[in-house]
């Protein structure tokens, strides 16, 4: 038997489902729907993911900091920043 979520089509949805059924898909809206319904949340700037910066970094030890600050969409400043405070490690 099918219920709400399966007869559900992109027109059904608010603007901002609809720019996530875009990118990741109808299945993918109603199994956020059917699991989190109610919930909000927050897609953060991939500065906002230090560990993941650091990582980046480290995995192209041949570029640049400009070239990795580019490749982050994040400033020179932040990148100096963030791997100057990891230097220990």
């Amino acid at each position: 038997m099918r219920d709400a979520f399966d007869i559900m089509t992109e027109d059904d949805l608010t603007p901002d489902l609809q720019m996530l059924s875009d990118i990741c898909g109808m299945d993918t809206v109603r199994l956020m729907l059917r699991n989190f319904s109610g919930l909000s949340f927050y897609i953060p700037k991939i500065s906002r993911l230090d560990s993941l910066v650091i990582k980046y970094a480290k995995e192209n030890p041949t570029k640049t900091f400009k070239q990795i600050a580019k490749d982050l969409n994040v400033s020179l400043q932040f990148l100096n920043k963030i791997l100057k405070g990891n230097r220990a490690n």
